[in-house]
């Protein structure tokens, strides 16, 4: 612990002279951020932005502590930058990301029931079914693009499908959700159409969990209808249209960014590793472990924001109470800290990377799923192409709210 008050700003130069700055809004955030973050590590432990007023943290063991310690880095004030700005407490809500325990708990206990890592196992049929539609539909092209015609389709198709969209509308909750988590360079606020797509997607899904009320059937929606707990004073809690519509939202937004992004970021990372990829043509056995690499070296979610509820002191300084707060995954990843070779992409390097689908009370609960979906498609990718190269005068990044990736990886077929 360190009895250091205030922390490294903006201001602070780098041994170049050149002033150092955590911009979640820039073009070098978008593109590269990781010379940053070994700047932040090493020098700025618990960093403060001057720019955005907030702070972060970005070593591996600090983060971990803070994703435990809900009570002092409390979620209930949002999650993403925009919101925690407002410092407004988020007292009466249905959103699971926006909660705190006990009311947290409560919520998380009646949707896991329809999402355990029993009942993801058994949907590789389904998965390898939607994955090989959009393999089969490329078959015949001597180039596509990694994202746009493949990884950017197939996730939504397969999550909009487990919560009982119906086909031919499932493409537009990506399009949705690629609207509201859009963001323009140095502000943190959304779009004008994407407050009017999240809107929209808020509006379809509770209209559709009215509909699966009246019309259930076996899938997502309609079983978190009819799911029920019993609490420690015996009160038993449903949950209402609103909750499943919010949940809803979460689960399809997150259910297909977070794939997308980690399937076009794996692509890249065996393009750089060429070596990496041949182990994988020699045994594809080893691609579930190359999915945590992937994960490990650039989780698709970069930081995950908190709000602190009081003073607190960690090595490098203290966070004052009541200050918007970023645990960067992206950085506590490749903390030399924890790991040996941090910035090698390594897929035999074993161990699972818990922290790239949040920690602690907030851990994904679709984390089963985002790995079978990966796992599914680059078994398929590689019995496919084994030879892809990639156009990297085409390649363009996401520009998104914590979300990091591709929008488009034009590859030819070698």
């Amino acid at each position: 612990m360190s009895t250091d008050q205030g922390a490294p700003s903006a201001t602070t130069a780098r041994e170049d002279g050149v002033p150092a700055e955590f911009n979640p809004y820039s073009d070098v955030f978008f593109d590269d951020p990781y010379e940053t973050y070994r700047w932040m590590r090493d020098e700025a432990p618990v960093y403060y932005s001057e720019r955005w007023d907030f702070y972060a943290l970005t070593r591996y063991e600090d983060v971990v502590a803070a994703h435990r310690d809900w009570e002092t880095f409390s979620s209930a004030y949002g999650v993403t930058l925009d919101a925690l700005s407002m410092r407004q407490r988020f007292s009466s809500t249905n959103m699971l990301i926006l909660m705190d325990p006990p009311e947290h708990e409560r919520l998380r206990k009646l949707v896991r029931q329809v999402f355990t890592k029993a009942a993801i196992a058994n949907l590789e049929p389904l998965v390898v079914e939607v994955v090989t539609s959009y393999i089969d539909a490329l078959k015949d092209r001597q180039g596509f693009d990694v994202v746009a015609d493949f990884a950017a389709l197939f996730p939504v198709e397969i999550i909009s499908s487990m919560l009982g969209v119906p086909a031919g509308e499932r493409q537009q909750i990506r399009l949705w959700t690629d609207g509201f988590l859009h963001r323009e360079e140095n502000n943190p606020f959304a779009t004008e159409s994407g407050v009017a797509a999240s809107m929209a997607m808020g509006e379809y899904f509770l209209e559709l969990a009215r509909e699966k009320r009246r019309n259930p059937d076996d899938l997502i929606i309609s079983r978190l209808v009819t799911v029920t707990f019993e609490d420690d004073a015996g009160v038993t809690h449903r949950l209402s249209d609103e909750d499943i519509a919010t949940f809803a939202v979460l689960l399809a937004a997150a259910g297909s960014e977070t794939v997308t992004k980690l399937v076009g970021n794996g692509v890249m990372a065996f393009h750089r590793n060429p070596d990496q990829w041949e182990l994988v043509l020699a045994d594809p056995t080893l691609i579930p472990g190359a999915i945590e690499e992937m994960l490990r070296l650039n989780p698709p979610s970069q930081y995950q924001g908190r709000f602190a509820t009081r003073d607190v002191t960690v090595d490098g300084g203290t966070i004052p109470a009541g200050s918007p707060t970023l645990l960067v995954t992206g950085a506590a990843t490749r903390d030399p800290r924890a790991y040996q070779r941090p910035d090698a992409f390594d897929i035999r390097r074993g161990g699972a990377t818990t922290l790239a689908f949040g920690y602690g009370a907030h851990s994904c609960l679709g984390s089963w799923l985002a790995r079978l979906e990966s796992r599914v498609a680059f078994q398929h990718l590689q019995q496919r192409w084994p030879r892809l190269d990639v156009d990297t005068g085409g390649l363009r990044r996401v520009t998104m709210s914590n979300v990091a990736g591709y929008s488009h990886i034009p590859v030819h077929i070698g």
